[in-house]
């Protein structure tokens, strides 16, 4: 019997065959059967009460982005799906009442908004948009120039600022009693609390777009101007053409960010420190162009500025 009440929930729901991939069935979209879930595999149990109700409020933030009827054909199982997001928002509210706390305010879903670009599909990147303040924009669309940042220069910001991350080092946490840790010698460790797994980079460079044209970055990151790049197949060539005359050796990779829970893995999930963020920044579909040395820089990174012939 489902113990607490259910936002309204989308009227869509992937297709049978979509469902049936994951080796889902309807049951998985179910408020009843989430909590059902929960019960067996609590992971956010040993969450201090301050963190989960950051969590709670980084859920209703990304509600306003992925709460659309396009996203709710997409299965459960991705970021990518507003099912995904009801699923997290009612068993995180679940965790209130186990613990009897005061069960917080829903999200609201925010009205349509018209946008004047928009892919063709979520995260499909057959275009991109480029975020920040009227004088650099206008040079990287004038001039082609632009200025890229080391990873290692996001982590000292402010706390209140959106883009302050730890960007060289991911974390992610299992749940003590559902962990095992066994030494060389066939001796198991008691766990308490839940279980810290991070993964590491060297520093590199990371030159950030969004996959969205949302209003939220203005109101979020205080920008005034974005960029619409409309053919990023050329733009992606004309970027690494201009890095590599300064570090032709280097790694030139990008790729849309996979957003993750920090607290409930899934199996054979893609989790690695330069192309994944927690989700709680979801509603920022980042696409990131990343450059990496391949070793431990022996010197200072050596490039601030580049431009795009």
């Amino acid at each position: 019997m489902q113990k607490i009440e259910n936002i309204k929930l989308p009227e869509k729901y992937p297709t049978k065959e979509a469902i049936k991939s994951w080796g889902q069935n309807i049951h998985d979209y179910e408020p009843e059967f989430w909590e059902f879930q929960y019960e067996i595999h609590r992971y956010l149990q040993n969450v201090s009460e301050e963190d989960l109700i950051e969590r709670y409020d980084n859920i209703k933030r990304n509600f306003q982005v992925f709460f659309t009827d396009e996203r709710s054909v997409i299965p459960i199982n991705s970021f990518q799906s507003s099912w995904y997001w009801f699923r997290k928002e009612h068993q995180t509210r679940y965790e209130f009442l186990l613990r009897k706390l005061p069960l917080p305010d829903y999200p609201a879903p925010r009205k349509t908004i018209k946008k004047p670009y928009s892919p063709k599909k979520p995260m499909s990147c057959d275009i991109l948009f480029r975020y920040g303040y009227n004088t650099p924009i206008t040079a990287l669309f004038e001039f082609g120039r632009t200025k890229i940042k080391p990873a290692s220069g996001y982590k000292d910001g402010e706390a209140f600022d959106p883009r302050t991350d730890d960007e060289k080092n991911k974390d992610r946490y299992f749940v003590g009693n559902h962990t095992k840790i066994i030494t060389l010698d066939g001796k198991e460790i008691p766990v308490i609390g839940d279980v810290k797994s991070t993964v590491s980079a060297c520093d590199y460079y990371a030159l950030c777009l969004s996959c969205e044209f949302e209003p939220m970055m203005f109101e979020e990151f205080g920008y005034d101007t974005c960029l619409v790049i409309k053919n990023p197949d050329v733009f992606f060539q004309r970027v690494e053409k201009g890095i590599r005359k300064q570090i032709p050796d280097w790694y030139f990779h990008h790729n849309p960010i996979h957003y993750y829970d920090p607290y409930e893995a899934i199996k054979n999930e893609y989790f690695d420190s330069t192309m994944c963020k927690e989700f709680s920044f979801a509603y920022q579909t980042e696409y990131r162009i990343i450059l990496d040395p391949l070793k431990p820089a022996t010197e200072a990174l050596r490039i601030t500025e580049f431009e795009i012939e």
